[in-house]
């Protein structure tokens, strides 16, 4: 078998194993659901939505530079398994104080999750198709973000939410057993043959930091759909099932996006990071107008939608810049600032909300959102003619 070959085989099963791992951990989006009919408030809500973020911002960086040195295979695979126990935690949770203790342990699964994922995706290709098959492998855990909530709501419904974290426990488990099988280890010298010379770190975080930044603002936002929103519909009559397709909307406007980000890089990744980011903003404006069913569906579809312009475009940006010897670095910095604005996102969105109603907290998040403009603006590539492209 060729080396092209073996690569491409690598990829399809880190994609397969994203998938089936994500369809578990989905889940996550029917947790506000879950702790309101534990009768938390909107502030209560904001916590547990802040409390599963605060590993994720300083651990993906740390996990990242680890991951460069050492076995990111071996990393990627246990944070499967941490994911799964906490999911599976979360069947024999009956309080709000429980669904918190275990949002610590899913966040930090999830820290590890994302940062190591990425970057055995990026390392198995060319500088020059990391935005591309970033779309690909945003597909990936986009579609398993478009099944789980939708067959968990669903699961939730007939038998009660317990039974659907238990379910989805099992899978997320299920899926680390075969990828200890499926997914073979890349070693440092065929990683760093994909590309070019270790920059400092320091260099590197100069070079990318207003790109990086856009991460807090997008954080906040993101954090308000997955902490705050199913909570907002459950409370205006939603079912359990209900809330899960409008998680599944979301999902699958951003595997569409996703699966554009290809020709939306052509065009350019900081041009079409603007546009998302008034989108946002817009959409953000007309949540409150209408608490009806299709309503909140039509509005879930176009943040998922400008959500999925914003991810593959960025995490491509900075994946084209950084050899593949700071990749999990600056792929774990990337995640680490994500993480403060998704640690800043409900509790900020909770308290405006619970102060002053959904909303002035939807205006609030819409002048966030417009934030991105100026940040992006200052974002420059670097010139990559020395780096060596395979």
């Amino acid at each position: 078998m060729d080396a092209g070959s073996s690569a491409a085989n690598q990829l399809r099963r880190i994609l397969l194993s994203v998938f089936f791992a994500s369809s578990g951990v989905a889940t996550v989006y029917l947790i506000p659901a879950f702790a309101e009919q534990l009768g938390a408030s909107y502030l209560e809500l904001g916590f547990i939505g802040t409390i599963r973020s605060v590993p994720y911002a300083f651990l993906p960086v740390i996990v990242g530079y680890l991951g460069d040195r050492f076995n990111r295979r071996g990393l990627y695979l246990s944070s499967i398994f941490v994911a799964g126990v906490a999911t599976l935690l979360l069947s024999a949770t009956q309080t709000i104080e429980g669904i918190v203790l275990v949002q610590v342990l899913l966040g930090i699964g999830f820290s590890l999750f994302w940062p190591l994922s990425e970057a055995l995706v990026s390392e198995s290709v060319p500088l020059k198709d990391r935005t591309g098959v970033m779309g690909l492998y945003a597909v990936a855990w986009g579609s398993g973000f478009l099944v789980g909530p939708l067959v968990g709501g669903l699961i939730a419904e007939a038998a009660g939410f317990h039974i659907t974290f238990l379910v989805a426990g099992v899978l997320v488990l299920m899926t680390a057993g075969g990828s200890v099988a499926a997914i073979r280890g890349m070693g440092k010298r065929e990683r760093r043959r994909v590309d070019a010379p270790v920059q400092p770190e320091w260099k590197l975080v100069s070079h990318l930091l207003p790109m990086l930044m856009v991460q807090i603002p997008y954080g906040i936002v993101f954090a308000f759909f997955v902490s705050i929103f199913p909570g907002y519909a459950s409370q205006a009559g939603l079912t359990p099932f209900e809330v899960g397709v409008l998680a599944s909307g979301f999902g699958l406007a951003r595997i569409v996006m996703f699966s554009l980000s290809g020709r939306l890089g052509r065009i350019g990744e900081r041009r079409s990071v603007i546009f998302a980011s008034v989108g946002l903003a817009i959409s953000l404006s007309l949540l409150p107008i209408n608490r009806g069913f299709l309503a909140l569906l039509g509005v879930s579809c176009l943040l998922g939608t400008f959500i999925g312009i914003i991810y593959p475009q960025t995490l491509g940006f900075i994946s084209k810049q950084s050899p593949s010897a700071n990749l999990g670095f600056a792929i774990g910095l990337y995640e680490t600032i994500f993480g403060i604005g998704f640690v800043a996102g409900p509790i900020i969105s909770g308290f405006v909300a619970q102060a002053m109603g959904l909303a002035i907290a939807c205006l609030v998040l819409a002048v966030v959102a417009l934030s991105i403009v100026p940040l992006v603006s200052f974002s420059r590539p670097l010139a990559i003619n020395g780096l060596r492209r395979v």
